[in-house]
């Protein structure tokens, strides 16, 4: 939808503040009462176009997992393609991380949080998924939530790698992609050294946070 692509480069320019229903109506040539007629609020506008985001990007990661039968490689896969896409897509990543205001100001009218969403819960779980069945062929027995912590400290890294250079445009950083990738195969690497000693104790094949730290 026209309304969406326009708003999602609109958000990406700024915030939540600083862009009006004005702004956006003024730059597809649309009389602000006919983007109201779609989008009652600003702020359901921008969440429309962060479920956008990441319904674009969670197709994407499921065809990646699709096509990468090994479990380890599916996880390096899926986590290159995460920062892959990011990179070609800026204003997708400046819009969807885009809010000003409370964490109040992030609800739908029904009261759920965008986080709470099942497009942000599925899109997280990819990855979890993915970390999941890294574990599971190693033949280890993760402690619980052991692999949504894992996961999330993957993202936190892919999520920098992207942020670092959109957030300081005048400095000239290397390839963002090929940074992004030397982070997470050492990430991933690490984990497995950790898993192959973790083979050699006595608690295997229980592993824990501790085991990777």
């Amino acid at each position: 939808m026209l309304i969406l692509e326009t708003a999602r480069r609109e958000f990406a320019s700024g915030t939540l503040e600083t862009v009006s229903i004005q702004r956006i109506a003024d730059a597809i040539g649309y009389s602000k009462g006919t983007v109201l007629k779609y989008f009652p609020t600003k702020l359901l506008l921008l969440l429309a176009v962060k479920q956008q985001n990441l319904e674009d990007l969670a197709e994407r990661l499921e065809r990646v997992r699709a096509h990468n039968a090994d479990s380890e490689v599916r996880l390096r896969r899926v986590m290159e393609a995460y920062i892959d896409y990011w990179v070609h897509n800026p204003d997708h990543f400046r819009s969807l991380y885009s809010m000003a205001g409370t964490v109040e100001d992030r609800r739908f009218p029904d009261g759920t949080y965008f986080g709470q969403t099942e497009i942000a819960r599925r899109s997280y779980e990819i990855f979890a998924t993915s970390t999941a069945e890294f574990l599971a062929s190693w033949g280890a027995e993760p402690t619980p939530l052991l692999a949504q912590r894992l996961a999330t400290a993957l993202l936190s890294a892919a999520h920098g790698v992207i942020s670092l250079p959109l957030g300081t445009p005048t400095m000239q950083l290397p390839d963002v992609r090929a940074t992004g990738r030397l982070v997470i195969e050492n990430l991933i690497d690490s984990f497995a050294a950790k898993l192959k000693d973790a083979r050699a104790t006595s608690e295997w094949p229980r592993v824990s946070i501790n085991t990777f730290q």
